[in-house]
């Protein structure tokens, strides 16, 4: 979500532009840059004005991704990049405009990627056809997994919103493999985002194409399990993947009116993401009679 005031970004950008040639105080420049972004996403996160960070983000992604490109040796500014494009275009643009959200979770994808791409694991298991060996997937450890997991989040939605590419769905099972791997090593990440991620995944195909709505189904439990029941978007996701994948209409209203129905104070670290909830809950039970 917003990561920085546009001020902020200009007057950081301006700063990093003019001591990229000064060593030292560039790397003090840098280090305290880091902390000043994540203590800025956290307090957007607990922001429930979403209109005002809808208004902002968008100015603030291309400054942010020229930080970010500028600095291509700092993990963090990729990290906190390929975070902001998947969560503008899931949250705000994606339902509305999808050939948008095609071109910013691409835009996402690629920046997560340019990074992995200089880490001897990544390379290797890319390099591996048609999927990576569970050995190749062995290499990847816990540091690994923010970088890697905001990666996969483009990815899979670039994925999801380019189904008539029989090229990008064919690439489906790798992102999945790359995905457990992460689940093994860190559940818990982001209040359980990967497992409600791998839920969706499994139950955007059907079981003769390699769904699994069983898996689909535990996955978001766990995740729900571990947010406390309090992350409102693992409801949405499980409406809008699993039930709907069931035809199961009551699980689909069950699920989306409870997150409607939600306290506004259930997860005051993350309000935006449940506000966020709250307008695609309304949005797919508007699209309800179309959907099943």
């Amino acid at each position: 979500m917003k990561l920085l005031t546009l001020k902020s970004y200009l007057l950081a950008a301006l700063l990093l532009g003019h001591l990229s040639g000064c060593g030292v105080t560039n790397k003090v420049a840098v280090g305290t840059l880091i902390p000043m972004m994540q203590s800025t996403l956290d307090a957007t996160y607990r922001d429930r004005d979403v209109e005002t960070v809808r208004e902002g983000l968008a100015a603030n992604l291309m400054l942010l991704r020229g930080v970010a490109e500028d600095n291509p040796g700092t993990e963090e500014f990729r990290i906190m990049a390929a975070q902001a494009y998947f969560s503008f275009a899931l949250g705000f643009v994606e339902d509305y405009e999808p050939d948008r959200a095609l071109l910013l979770y691409g835009e996402g994808w690629r920046l997560g990627r340019e990074y992995l791409e200089t880490q001897d694991w990544f390379r290797d298991a890319e390099a591996q056809k048609p999927t990576p060996s569970q050995a190749a997937l062995d290499r990847i450890d816990y540091d690994d997994v923010p970088l890697l997991f905001w990666t996969l989040a483009n990815w899979a939605r670039w994925i999801s919103t380019n189904l008539g590419d029989p090229a990008a769905v064919a690439q489906l099972p790798r992102v999945e493999m790359y995905l457990q791997r992460i689940i093994e090593l860190r559940p818990d990440y982001f209040m359980g985002l990967p497992l409600a991620m791998q839920g969706s995944l499994q139950s955007f195909r059907p079981e003769m194409l390699g769904g699994k709505p069983e898996e689909s189904r535990q996955n978001f439990e766990e995740a729900l399990r571990i947010s406390g029941n309090r992350m409102l978007y693992f409801h949405v996701l499980y409406a809008e993947y699993y039930c709907r994948r069931m035809f199961d209409e009551d699980c689909f209203v069950e699920r989306l009116t409870r997150v409607l129905e939600a306290s506004d104070t259930l997860l005051p670290e993350y309000q935006l993401w449940n506000e966020v909830a709250k307008d695609k809950a309304a949005f797919l039970l508007e699209m309800q009679d179309e959907l099943f």
